[in-house]
């Protein structure tokens, strides 16, 4: 499998002057990827939005497993590799499954149409480049049998005793897929950033997924927002404390970045929420904020933040790091006294 790098989609920003709503609207996209170089395009299920969600907020998430029932997942770990068993210590446990079933894929599947063969995930990096930004799940495997695949799904386990698994992501095949009987290939799937998603975001996901929750330790390097560099904790990578704050620089976002170019105010009266959306067959997370300026402001940029854990000079700590920068193709005035609505939505379509 060679790792292409594969389009990103661009953010928007949805600006309602009645309601004095501002939105960062920030889609990713998910592609299987496979060993004779093929890329198809899938659909997110709704427990990719939980999950992410509940590693931001530093809380557990209600994920759907193969069967429709409702699970906890212990995200407020900062990770996840911690499973919610009596077995607490989890190795990887995110994989690639192919099936036979050829419905179409909707965000709230539970299931590939008819599940067959689990791939043995050993691959887990990073393509970085100056416009955006990729997190890929591989495996190298040989099959048993020769057979025709319709689908694949992206899955993770979130509790390994009880084998509760979740499916992420989800494609149909536009013809089927052959596999012949003890032949290697490298498959895989890659989630593709635009760059106003910090590599500092992708590579804290990728900690999340990776090492031994037991034997947590150093992982990827990043850039906190006030500059300084640390190395991640793996497994256990976010930290809480989410934050939406705004600018006014609207220069063009980079996938390095790691603060505000010229920050103005962190919003007040925050919350998030995950929005699963059945008539756009897209699961969204949001948060949201206001702001009242005391004076006129121009906006032009909104960043999404949060703690990481880190260590620092040999000391374990907490980082505040930039994960989502969204800048304005035309600055807005915010105007005083005015109360405003604003946020970021990561949208998994």
């Amino acid at each position: 499998m060679r790792i292409p790098v594969l389009p990103a989609p661009e953010p928007r920003v949805i600006v309602d002057e009645r309601r004095k709503l501002i939105l960062a609207d920030v889609p990713l996209r998910g592609y299987f990827v496979l060993d004779e170089g093929i890329v198809v395009r899938n659909k997110f299920n709704r427990n990719m939005g939980y999950i992410i969600d509940g590693l931001i907020r530093l809380a557990d998430a209600s994920v759907y497993d193969e069967s429709g029932t409702s699970r906890t997942a212990k995200t407020s770990t900062g990770g996840l590799l911690y499973s919610n068993s009596n077995y607490y210590y989890m190795g990887q446990p995110a994989f690639l499954q192919f099936g036979t079933g050829s419905t179409s894929p909707t965000v709230t599947d539970n299931n590939l149409g008819t599940a067959d063969i689990n791939l043995p995930t050993h691959y887990i990096d990073t393509v970085e480049s100056s416009s955006s930004t990729q997190l890929v799940v591989a495996a190298r495997w040989s099959p048993d049998a020769n057979k025709n695949y319709a689908e694949a799904g992206l899955k993770w386990i979130s509790d390994n005793y009880s084998n509760y698994a979740h499916l992420l992501a989800r494609t149909v095949f536009p013809s089927y897929l052959t596999r012949n009987a003890y032949t290697e290939y490298f498959d895989g799937y890659v989630l593709s950033f635009p760059a106003n998603y910090t590599v500092w975001f992708i590579r804290a996901l990728q900690m999340a997924l990776s090492g031994h929750d037991i034997r947590q330790t150093r992982g990827r390097l990043a850039i906190a927002t006030d500059g300084s560099s640390f190395s991640m904790k793996a497994p256990r990578a976010f930290a809480g404390t989410p934050d939406v704050a705004i600018g006014s620089d609207n220069s063009s976002p980079s996938p390095t970045d790691y603060n505000l170019k010229s920050p103005i105010a962190s919003l007040s009266s925050q919350s998030q929420s995950v929005e699963v959306d059945t008539t756009a067959n897209e699961v969204r997370v949001v948060r949201t904020g206001t702001y009242t300026p005391s004076s006129n402001v121009t906006l032009g940029e909104i960043g999404l933040f949060a703690n990481l854990n880190a260590y620092v000079a040999g000391s374990a700590t907490t980082k505040k790091t930039m994960l989502v920068r969204v800048a304005l193709s035309t600055p807005t005035t915010l105007n005083a006294g005015t109360t405003y609505t604003l946020g970021i939505v990561i949208r998994l379509p």
